[in-house]
């Protein structure tokens, strides 16, 4: 049974991420759990951002639980609320198994919604995957992902929710090599590698020139109806520059193609 986390501030944007992941997912072999964080009463004062106590968030929660059954019968739905920052908050349940993947939707209400800060905390400092679902995301059958291939090495462990994804949903994989002034790309070798990581899963690949690559992969995302763009956060890399500065959030933010991250841990 495939365990989903769900950050939630009830707002239409984390309402979106959760049917991103119904869609995804189903509802029969995966169990989802709402995350909702408060801030303790005895901290509440004017220098602290608004946040919801909690009973504001319990309230929530149970409001944001009845649409999401609503949306998806029978659905296995679980609810948590922490005290924590939210980052913490999830990987203190991945860390108690509750949680493998995280879905999390990229903008929300009020100064805590889930937006810029929070998102990227989350994409940074999460120990299981995560996706990020933006605010203008439609439902569209998933066909094709777009693997974004850093030129760093990947193995199966790090690809596995990847191909989970795309074998549940019989999308393709294209894997998209963006060559910047100073990477060397050996096509032959290279393809032959990635090519046995993809057994059985339909794949093909693209390389592209382009100094900005967020920009680079969002024109490729839409010139390629691309459904998912994934990329592997790694902790000292190119993709380091990407979550830290500005254009992270532009990707995140500004597309209607979801962000599916990935952590290598070597």
């Amino acid at each position: 049974m495939y365990r989903i986390l769900l950050p939630t501030d009830n707002s239409d944007t984390s309402f979106n991420a959760a049917r991103f992941a119904f869609a995804l997912f189903g509802t029969e072999d995966s169990r989802y759990t709402l995350v909702h964080t408060f801030l303790k009463t005895a901290y509440r004062n004017a220098l602290v951002p608004s946040m919801d106590t909690e009973c504001e968030a319990t309230n929530k929660l149970r409001r944001f639980e009845r649409r999401c059954r609503a949306h998806a019968p029978g659905v296995k739905l679980a609810k948590r609320k922490s005290s924590f920052q939210l980052v913490d908050a999830l990987n203190d349940l991945a860390e108690r198994d509750m949680g493998e993947l995280i879905v999390i939707g990229t903008q929300g209400e009020g100064n805590y919604g889930l937006v810029g800060r929070n998102t990227t905390a989350v994409v940074m400092g999460a120990k299981v995957p995560v996706i990020a679902v933006p605010s203008e995301w439609k439902p569209t059958p998933l066909k094709r992902i777009l693997l974004a291939d850093d030129g760093g090495p990947m193995d199966q462990d790090t690809l596995a929710p990847l191909i989970v994804m795309a074998e549940r949903a019989g999308a393709e994989v294209v894997i998209a090599h963006v060559r910047t002034n100073t990477a060397a790309f050996d096509v032959r070798g290279d393809r032959k590698k990635l090519s046995a990581l993809f057994t059985g899963v339909r794949h093909s690949f693209v390389t592209v020139a382009g100094d900005e690559v967020t920009r680079t992969l969002d024109d490729l995302a839409r010139e390629g109806r691309i459904q998912l763009v994934t990329v592997i956060h790694r902790r000292k890399s190119f993709w380091q520059r990407l979550f830290t500065a500005s254009k992270a959030k532009r990707m995140a933010l500004h597309t209607t193609t979801p962000l599916l991250v990935l952590h290598h841990q070597a």
